[in-house]
């Protein structure tokens, strides 16, 4: 049964109801600042598989405000293989926790749901942290030594031809074990009959009483079971270089250790060792800790391939696991605040084209931080590299939580509006309008084309501005080669060399993000409000009239 829709109450920090559904995405992302509880809704679906048992009794650091006068709850809501939902609910009252249905019901032995819930808690999904220990690592590994052990043995039982060496020899050990402990009983038996025999003699003189008997009796055996062979294996993780073999891997570094983890469970899934359950969970909080920024963009692969074949849920900082051009069919990104999930995307196939994608790797070859539009407050697609820095050193200077996207050209522009366009927050478009007299005319009219999609893909909070005939142009300081445009706005923006070429930037940037503060925008730019306006700007090329000519 897949996870569909989980919920957190008075947990750590979450002291009000706080839920999030998940659509059939194999991917989930949560973002968002530290201390929002990114982690903790993680650490929360793998506290809701625990075993109620005494020694998993909830710390009371894990109630709200630690206050254990409070009941934790935690809500799961699966879908079933019927189509059907089920709810369960556990909860913690200063106790080991209990689990009850949608009504309350306590789900104990003989409640229509105990099966269910019996099948959901034995598929307790993988739960990767940060911090975990060597000894928890060697945990996990075992775990899924015996997963594998256990869905071999199965196969061997049900799908194995009777006539198959292996099942043979399975069948007959089987057989050959009951009798060797018959044996072995047999003589124990005789033992303990004679112990009983004493004991009750013994209890019959102390309390005076003919009547009291006491036996010791040996426990009948019937062989052994899937489980029985399960817990007798052991598995262990070596690791070896030039210098030492056969090393645990507990002896390495954190990085390592939970890299190693991440592609054990990959592998095995890519050779079929993890059995046919398609709704194990992989939790990982954090899986960039501790790793240098190669190993991240490796472990984004990974993840993603893991992703894949079993749903998969990441809490991150990291804009480079956020990698849409890896898959636009799996990623669901949720960024977490105080009171609620916002679902900031969700990948949909439709939406792009073969294009898009290849623009988006583009861009991820060039900028790494791309993606950190998952993060930021407010966002900005500027086209070209003036713009961008100009921009960058106007954030730091208003202390601005605002992300900018270096397009670098019209066409991943649009490509890019795509993807914001399934957010849930407004952002601005900055592009050029390349109405310049030095291009050609067929020239002139592809740019013309590329500022009308721009406008066309626009969303109802986007906000399109636009630069004549360019940035450069529109800032007073003309034809600047490629080379120099970088070190000629570095020193505007960093020097007291042409005050009017800045405080000009300023107002435009002021314009765009404090619109109220100011009447007009500053000649050289504009807001782009309908389509028409790039025709009245191409309009003394005569472009329609030469296309006429063309013909």
């Amino acid at each position: 049964m897949r996870l569909k829709k989980f919920s957190v109450t008075n947990y750590k920090v979450f002291s009000k109801k706080f839920s999030i559904e998940f659509s059939e995405e194999s991917i989930v992302i949560l973002t968002g600042k530290n201390n929002t509880g990114k982690s903790t809704f993680l650490e929360a679906i793998n506290q809701f598989y625990l075993p109620t048992t005494a020694k998993t009794k909830v710390p009371v650091e894990c109630y709200s405000a630690q206050d254990e006068t409070k009941v934790i709850e935690l809500i799961a809501e699966f879908f079933s293989k019927d189509n059907d939902t089920i709810i369960i609910k556990k909860k913690y009252a200063n106790d080991n926790g209990k689990y009850f249905d949608s009504e309350d019901k306590e789900i104990k032995k003989g409640h229509h749901l105990k099966e269910k819930l019996d099948e959901i808690l034995e598929n307790s999904p993988y739960y990767i942290t940060p911090y975990m220990s060597t000894d928890e690592i060697d945990k996990q590994v075992q775990e899924i030594y015996s997963q594998i052990i256990t869905a071999e043995l199965i196969k061997l039982e049900k799908d194995a031809p009777d006539e198959s060496q292996v099942k043979k020899e399975y069948i007959e050990l089987k057989k050959s074990i009951p009798k060797l402990i018959t044996q072995l009983k047999s003589k124990t038996d005789q033992s303990l009959k004679t112990v009983s025999y004493n004991v009750s003699k013994n209890l019959q003189g102390l309390f005076s009483n003919d009547e009291l008997k006491l036996s010791v009796l040996g426990g009948e055996s019937s062989g052994f079971s899937i489980s029985d062979i399960v817990k007798s294996t052991s598995s262990s993780v070596v690791i070896g270089n030039k210098q030492f073999e056969g090393m645990p891997l507990s002896t390495q570094g954190t990085g390592i250790q939970r890299m190693s983890l991440i592609y054990i469970i990959q592998n095995m899934i890519e050779h079929g060792l993890m059995g046919n359950n398609e709704d194990k969970m992989l939790l990982i909080d954090e899986p960039e800790a501790f790793l240098h920024p190669e190993a991240v963009r490796a472990l984004s692969r990974s993840l993603y391939s893991i992703g894949n074949k079993m749903p998969l849920f990441i809490s991150t900082h990291s804009p480079v696991l956020i990698d849409l051009s890896e898959s636009h069919t799996s990623i669901q990104v949720f960024r977490i605040g105080s009171n609620e999930a916002i679902e900031l995307f969700q990948s949909s196939n439709e939406v792009f084209e073969e294009d898009d994608i290849e623009n988006m790797k583009i861009l991820n070859y060039v900028d790494s931080y791309i993606n950190e539009f998952f993060f930021a407050g407010e966002i900005i697609i500027v086209e070209g590299d003036t713009e961008y820095i100009a921009l960058k050193h106007y954030i730091k200077e208003k202390d601005l939580n605002i992300h900018i996207i270096r397009a670098r050209g019209k066409s991943t522009i649009c490509s890019l509006m795509k993807i914001l366009n399934q957010f849930k927050t407004p952002y601005y478009i900055l592009h050029d309008v390349d109405n310049h007299s030095k291009y050609e005319l067929k020239t002139l009219r592809a740019q013309l084309t590329n500022c009308k999609k721009i406008f066309t893909l626009k969303g109802p909070d986007t906000k399109v501005f636009a630069s004549i005939s360019n940035f450069e142009y529109a800032i007073g300081i003309g034809e600047i080669s490629s080379k120099k445009k970088t070190e000629t706005i570095y020193e505007i923006m960093n020097s007291s060399l042409k005050v009017d070429v800045k405080r000009k930037i300023d107002l435009l940037f002021d314009y765009i993000f404090f619109k109220h503060e100011l009447s007009k925008l500053e000649s050289g730019f504009i807001e782009i409000s309908v389509a028409n306006i790039y025709d009245e700007l191409f309009a003394p090329f005569n472009i329609e009239a030469a296309a006429t000519s063309e013909e």
